[in-house]
């Protein structure tokens, strides 16, 4: 079901909306860390409705801002690393509706803040808020009230953003406590770039229904993409340099019931060279009337792959169902059409991070993880994915999202394998009951995978990957080493990209999924005695007597309740795609539909 967005009164929101011209710092430069001591000013920022929807009758943009509204008694806080705080927002009467919430420090505009490391935690009306993390950024850098370069902090909702609570309302006080671990800025000498001087092209990506909802019988994914379809007409761009000024168009000939993602899309004509930074003003009229665009709902500007092209960036501007909301959902519309000025993009030549690649212990134990996500994102995720991988309460469990708020695990076991030297190894996951409607629109898996913590230096082999469902061999399957992952993985099936969407035939919904393969290029050869458990992590360390067989089983009855509306989880977006990723199929924003 799509999601329902409240509705927006262009009157109340007309300052917020006020801006469409957005730019972007240069990206990573050869500069180094250090430690950021100065003591930074942190609050609770806040926008919401008073007595009725709409009336944005509380605002709390910053302590020093001239558009606060309403009664509120706001406690702020100084912090520093190594410090705790409490900072609070008390209101005179129960808050209708409330639009944005966050935690934010103070901080300079040209501080340069390469990373944050913070803990938050969460009271409204003196009860403890879960926070769900892995919705989105732990920290950005994002125009707050009248700070320019103030940092907001994972914890707060944001209708048009992250919601890394469940939507709060009829509440009097807001109560954060932060634990500040560290922050550091960069010094040095930013990577080297200039003004571009080519030409580039520029048009509107869309994908939509013609007749019914999930026909998609509408796709202008690029120009010279071969699965377009429908009666459109684009109106494109070339030959634009920065400078100009350029309307862009696509026109169906009937209208769009639904609309799934939309957005303008700039190719540089020059393939190789690597954008910096953009800054570029977008307006927008769909069937000919001028449509209000959100910039701060999320970047500027971003390289996504988007139809034949690879390296192309994608502008802020558009909308995306599973993604970034810039403006209001349209529907039934047969015209869109972008004004877009190129201000500037800056290109350079960015300097390489220097990247410390862990040893492999040829004489140590590692281990083996299977992962797997259904058509419904039931999931386990890969070992290296932070936010619900090895070490996460989520990485035992296959995760289940339902119509409820919870995120619930499904009963299964987990079979693990310790890699104990040179042998054949087998992952599975059996006794699965996968949720009722699971494969009730998509009769195969999206991502089939298995993981490892062995560093992917290129010392270990991994080689004769077998794929079982319910203990019948699966054909056709053409394993893919994850190249640019820190340890080894290899994806059987990922529906995000092309070589590895389709294999051999499963059925489903099944109740045992094994992979068995063969490693080598250990010191030693696997013991000839029966496969042990996973267990923790190798350490540099040769272990001194094999582990005993043991293993991880799915939570069958608990369900964990993390405080996310349901409606607003983007839950694809929360674990790896790691494949998927580095296809550029997921950028700055995890598409769940297949483009």
């Amino acid at each position: 079901m799509k999601k329902l967005w409240k509705k927006i009164s262009s009157t109340a929101l007309a300052a917020v909306f006020a801006l469409s011209s957005f730019a972007l710092a240069p990206i990573a430069s050869n500069a180094e860390e250090v430690a950021y001591e100065d003591e930074i000013v942190a609050y609770v920022g806040f926008g919401g409705d008073l007595a009725e929807e709409n009336d944005w009758g509380l605002q709390y943009n910053s302590p020093t801002a001239d558009n606060n509204a309403g009664e509120i008694v706001a406690t702020d806080a100084t912090i520093k690393a190594g410090d705790t705080v409490t900072i609070s927002l008390e209101f005179p009467s129960e808050v209708v509706n409330v639009w944005w919430m966050a935690p934010v420090l103070v901080l300079p505009e040209d501080a340069g803040i390469a990373n944050v490391d913070a803990e938050v935690s969460l009271k409204i009306d003196g009860e403890d808020v879960a926070i769900d993390a892995a919705a989105g950024d732990a920290w950005w850098v994002e125009a707050t009230g009248d700070n320019a370069g103030a940092v907001r902090l994972a914890g707060g909702f944001n209708e048009w953003g992250a919601q890394y609570i469940a939507e709060p309302a009829g509440f009097k006080k807001v109560e954060y406590t932060i634990k500040l671990n560290s922050i550091t800025s960069s010094e040095g000498e930013a990577t080297a770039s200039g003004s571009y001087e080519g030409t580039s092209s520029l048009y509107i990506g869309m994908g939509g229904d013609a007749a019914e909802e999930n026909d998609w019988g509408i796709q202008y994914n690029s120009p010279n993409a071969d699965n377009n379809a429908g009666d459109v007409t684009a109106s494109n761009a070339e030959g634009v340099k920065v400078g100009d000024t350029v309307t862009i168009s696509l026109e169906t000939a009937t209208p769009v019931i639904n609309v799934w993602w939309m957005s303008p899309v700039l190719v540089l004509d020059d393939a190789e060279a690597t954008v910096t930074a953009v800054d570029a003003t977008v307006a927008l009229k769909i069937d000919g009337a001028d449509v209000a665009i959100d910039t701060a709902a999320g970047d500027a500007w971003w390289v996504e792959a988007t139809g034949a092209y690879e390296n192309s960036i994608r502008l802020a501007g558009g909308f995306n169902e599973w993604g970034t909301q810039y403006i209001a959902e349209p529907a039934n519309y047969s015209k869109v059409e972008y004004t877009i000025t190129i201000n500037d993009i800056q290109v350079g030549t960015p300097v390489e991070e220097a990247v410390t690649t862990e040893e492999v212990a040829l004489d140590g134990t590692y281990n083996a993880y299977i992962g797997l996500q259904g058509p419904k994102y039931t999931f386990r995720d890969a070992y290296d994915n932070e936010a619900t991988g090895f070490g996460t309460d989520f990485f035992n469990q296959l995760t289940f999202q339902g119509d409820t708020a919870e995120k619930s695990s499904v009963p299964c076991t987990f079979n693990d394998a310790v890699i104990a030297g040179n042998g054949t190894y087998t992952v599975s996951a059996t006794d699965i009951e996968w949720p009722a409607d699971e494969f009730s629109d998509q009769d195969h898996m999206n991502l089939i995978f298995f993981s490892t913590d062995i560093p992917n230096t290129g010392d270990i082999t991994v080689s004769d990957i077998v794929l079982k469902v319910n203990g019948s061999e699966v054909s056709d399957i053409n394993p893919t080493i994850e190249e640019e992952g820190k340890h080894i993985q290899f994806n059987i099936q990922n529906i995000w990209v092309d070589e590895l969407a389709t294999i051999g035939y499963y059925a489903v919904p099944f109740q045992t999924i094994e992979i068995s393969f063969n490693v080598s290029g250990f010191s030693y050869d696997a013991a000839a005695t029966e496969e042990p458990a996973a267990e923790e992590p190798a350490t540099e360390e040769p272990a001194t007597e094999e582990p005993a067989a043991e293993a991880s089983g799915c939570a069958s009855s608990s369900a964990e309740v993390i405080g996310t509306d349901a409606n607003d989880v983007d839950f694809a977006g929360i674990f790896g795609f790691v494949a998927a990723v580095a296809a550029g199929v997921v950028a700055v924003t995890v598409i769940k539909k297949v483009r």
